[in-house]
C-alpha cells in the first residue's frame, strides 16, 4: 500500500499602496499706491499810483503913474 498525499497551497499577496499629495499654493499680492498733489498759486498784484499836479500861476502886474507937472 502505497499512499502519497501532497498539498501544496501557495499564497502570493501584493499589496501596492502609493498615495501622492502635492499642495503647492502660489500667492502674489501687488499694491500699488500713487498719491501726487501738485498746487501752484501764482498772485501778481500790480497797484500804480500816479498823482500829477501842475500850477502855473503868472501874476503880472503892472502899475504906471506918471505925473507931469508943467509950471
Amino acid at each position: 500500500t502505497t499512499e502519497t498525499t501532497t498539498t501544496t497551497t501557495e499564497t502570493t499577496t501584493t499589496t501596492t499602496e502609493t498615495t501622492t499629495t502635492t499642495t503647492e499654493t502660489t500667492t502674489t499680492s501687488t499694491e500699488t499706491t500713487t498719491t501726487t498733489t501738485e498746487t501752484t498759486t501764482t498772485t501778481t498784484e500790480t497797484t500804480t499810483t500816479t498823482t500829477e499836479t501842475t500850477t502855473s500861476t503868472t501874476e503880472t502886474t503892472t502899475t504906471t503913474t506918471e505925473t507931469t507937472t508943467t509950471t
